[in-house]
Formats: structure tokens, sequence, C-alpha cells
């Protein structure tokens, strides 16, 4: 008795499994066919991370002096940033190089020198992130003054950029429905429910300054002026409807 009860529910389950596309192919069947649409969405997030570029460049007249001099140099550069309050977790060794100097110097007959080394240059790079974005001026500041000769790149991050994209992305699809609608109404058609949907490749994330940003860089006093303006995040859709006749 239960073995019969059994197979009947699983033709019961099989019976529904099979009515589903059925259902599926009859509204294909009764529509105009469908319209495809890519929604893009944009939100503007204010900075919360700014991450900075430093190097130090030593030169000297052999490698191992070039070497010395720029890991002294920096040594100093790590324990001023400390004292002006950047983490230590929040600062990292990104590069380090030492590379031969030629001199190219044309002799006074007029004739170019043959591939002498003059001397080494020796770049210690690190990367700096700054929590508070407002103190990115004065860090650089810092920089500059403790060794610092050479990069000073700065890229400002949204932190929490998941959240902004989500919200972007619901925009995105507001978007397609209005694209979408618009299609149908010109081409006499009504518009069905959504059969598809699809992330498009990763959203992106552009910096952009205001006009008022800017302005209160202009009038910064002392220190380098340092936009944080605010930063687009961009996410894109294409969703793909029902169309009826």
């Amino acid at each position: 008795m239960r073995r019969t009860s059994v197979i009947t529910a699983a033709m019961a389950i099989l019976s529904i499994a099979l009515a589903a596309p059925a259902h599926t192919e009859e509204k294909l069947a009764q529509s105009a066919g469908l319209i495809r649409v890519v929604g893009e969405g944009q939100v503007l997030r204010s900075p919360d991370l700014a991450v900075i570029r430093l190097t130090v460049l030593r030169q000297a007249g052999e490698a191992s002096q070039a070497v010395s001099a720029s890991a002294e140099a920096t040594r100093k550069l790590i324990a001023s940033l400390a004292s002006s309050g950047i983490d230590g977790d929040d600062i990292q060794s990104a590069d380090f190089q030492i590379t031969p100097r030629f001199d190219f110097t044309p002799r006074p007959d007029g004739t170019l020198p043959s591939s002498t080394i003059a001397g080494y240059d020796a770049r210690n790079t690190l990367l700096v992130r700054v929590r508070k974005v407002s103190e990115v001026g004065n860090v650089l500041d810092v920089a500059l003054k403790n060794g610092v000769n050479e990069g000073g790149s700065v890229d400002f991050i949204v932190d929490d950029v998941a959240g902004a994209v989500d919200e972007a992305r619901k925009i995105a699809v507001a978007a397609a429905t209005k694209s979408a609608g618009s299609i149908a109404q010109a081409s006499g058609l009504k518009l069905g429910p959504i059969v598809a949907i699809e992330d498009q490749p990763a959203a992106t994330v552009f910096p952009y300054a205001s006009p008022e940003a800017r302005m209160r860089s202009a009038s910064l006093d002392g220190g380098i002026p340092v936009v944080s303006g605010k930063n687009v995040v961009t996410a894109r859709v294409a969703v793909s409807y029902l169309a009826a006749r």
C-alpha cells in the first residue's frame, strides 16, 4: 500500500514538472516575441578611504650606498607617518627597485659616450591607507617633509561599494523597464513579464569632483589641497520581457 502511494506521489510531481514548461511555451506562442534592453544605474558616494602611493628615491655611486640611504629615509618616513596618526596596519610595502643610472652626456668632440654606469637609483614604495579622507593633504605634507621625492598618487575608495552597487542595480532595472515600455508602446505591443535578467560585467566606480568640492579645495590655506569629491558607482543589467500583441 505504501509503495503504491509513493509511486502516485512521484507521478504527481512529474506531471507538475512537465506542465510548467508547457505553460511557458504556451505563453511564448501567444506572445509577439521578446524585448531585450540594457538598463544602467548610477549613484554618487562620498569616499571614506584614501590610498596613497609614496616613493623614496635615493641615488649613490654604489648600489649598496643607494639602498642604505633609501632604507634609512624609508624608516624615517614610516616613523613620521605613525606619529601623524597612521596605524601600522595601514602602511604596506608595495615595491622596491635598484637600477643602474647611465651617463649619456656627449663628449666635447660631439661623439656619444659608451654605456658607462654613473651610479645607482634605489626606490622604496609604500602604500598608505588614510581612514580620514579629510587628512589626505596633511599626510602628503608630512610625507614630503620626511623623505618622499617621487610618487604621491591618491585613490579615493568607497568602503561599502557592494551596498552602492545594489542601489545602482535597482535604478538600472527601473531604467530597463522604462525603456522596454517605451519600445513596446512605439511598436504597438503590450509589455509582458520579465522572463530573464542578467547582471552585466563588473560594476564600475569612477571619481567625480563636484564644483563645490573644487571650490573648497581652492580655498584651503596651507598644506596640499586635495579634492575627494564623490565616486560614481555604475551598474548595468540586461532584462528580457515578453511582448504581447
